[in-house]
């Protein structure tokens, strides 16, 4: 208590020079919890975009239908294996590969990757649905009627396939035979991503079924989580109801890799942002503390000459630092995390054709988003107390080996 109170005296000393260090290290301080909610708010952002594109937050599927994608280790609920808690949502679907041509002679086929969907429940979770930009969503053949399908917009240009025209499709079935059939054009979706504009087809999850032979099978559940921290209760609900030796449960970042090595390499980046501003608070730390250890000589050669030891000394300074350290954390927090709170409920519109139009590719909406992230604020503040325990060495190491003489030749 007698090193923190004499520390406290210290740094009222100089109150213009404290004041300055302080305002610099408040400024950093908030810079970073800004910089670090801008990035939060972003992956939140391309995560939400990335789950609900397609993929989901979970997805379950038997043992060993993710190695073989073989019909015959098609996924069948039983009762109960539905109820979900948290607000989580879910959507069956069933996957097949194939070929596709237009009905036509001399058609060239294309690949293609068959997708069944259940349309009423699927609408309101991915965005397959919501990309539509022409035409319908498919739905079961009538009595006598064709099947439906929609094609991806580029897919169907590649096939010179137009709404109301006619496509034949060829797959495996569930008896390990190829299947061949009709299908009429009924729509066309859009959603910026090549692999699912070019190479993807949306047919309604009986059609599918019936048409591969599968009864009431489908490749995996899709489970969509109301938001991220809903994300653990979700994953022990479906552990156990679901148990490891008959379902594989994969969550989001197992099927969107890509954007997990994104957001790893975007880290990297806001932290050596961030490191600059460190730089600067540890060097405004140092030069505070260090001129203040040289306008003490006097003062350190008294404390010698009464008793207290070297190692006491530098205790003190490095509560100096440790102190200033620790009023900029609070001040700047006590200003960043109301500020962004209020950013998070209301982002800022970006302007600019340019870069509306380049977020409209991803499905992404042209706005600045915040969002406060846990993991974050944890570090940051044990960051800057290492950034203040280093500014204090030098001037600490120095000040210890302050002697009684030295004092003598200041007064």
């Amino acid at each position: 208590m007698l090193l923190l109170t004499l520390a406290w005296r210290n740094l009222g000393r100089s109150r213009r020079r404290t004041a300055l260090t302080l305002a610099a290290a408040v400024f950093a301080t908030l810079l970073m919890i800004l910089n670090l909610a801008v990035s939060a708010g972003s992956q939140r952002r391309w995560i939400a975009n990335a789950v609900e594109l397609y993929p989901g937050h979970f997805q379950v599927s038997a043992r060993g239908y993710r190695d073989t994608h073989a019909l015959d280790d098609a996924l069948v609920l039983t009762p109960g294996q539905d109820a979900l808690p948290g607000g989580a949502r879910w959507a069956p679907r069933l996957e097949s590969f194939g070929l596709v041509s237009a009905d036509q002679d001399r058609a060239t086929g294309r690949g293609v990757q068959l997708l069944g969907l259940d349309v009423a429940r699927e609408r309101t979770l991915s965005r397959l649905l919501r990309g539509m930009n022409a035409g319908r969503t498919p739905a079961r053949a009538r009595d006598g009627g064709p099947r439906e399908i929609v094609l991806g917009d580029l897919l169907a240009r590649n096939l010179g396939a137009k709404l109301g025209d006619s496509v034949i499709a060829v797959s495996a079935d569930a008896f390990g035979s190829q299947t061949a059939d009709r299908f009429r054009v009924v729509g066309t979706f859009h959603l910026g991503s090549s692999e699912l504009d070019g190479f993807a087809a949306i047919l309604d999850l009986g059609e599918l079924q019936d048409f591969l032979g599968v009864g009431a099978g489908v490749s995996h559940v899709a489970i969509f989580a109301p938001d991220l921290r809903a994300q653990p209760a979700i994953g022990v609900a479906l552990a156990a109801a679901f148990p490891p030796d008959r379902f594989e449960i994969v969550a989001w970042p197992q099927l969107v890799p890509e954007v997990v090595q994104f957001f790893r390499i975007k880290d990297v980046g806001d932290w050596l942002k961030n490191g600059l501003l460190l730089i600067v608070v540890g060097f405004g730390l140092l030069n505070t503390i260090l001129m203040s250890v040289f306008e003490r000589v006097r003062e350190f050669g008294v404390l010698r000459a009464i008793g207290m030891r070297p190692r006491a000394i530098c205790g003190l300074v490095v509560m100096e630092s440790l102190l200033l350290s620790l009023l900029g954390i609070v001040l700047g927090f006590a200003l960043g995390i109301p500020l962004v709170l209020w950013l998070e409920r209301n982002p800022i519109p970006l302007s600019g054709a340019e870069l509306r139009a380049s977020l409209a590719v991803f499905g992404l909406e042209p706005v600045l988003e915040f969002a406060l992230s846990r993991s974050a604020l944890v570090a940051l503040p044990a960051v800057l107390f290492g950034v203040g325990l280093l500014a204090a060495f030098v001037p600490a190491v120095r000040a210890s080996r302050s002697r009684p003489v030295d004092a003598l030749r200041e007064a």
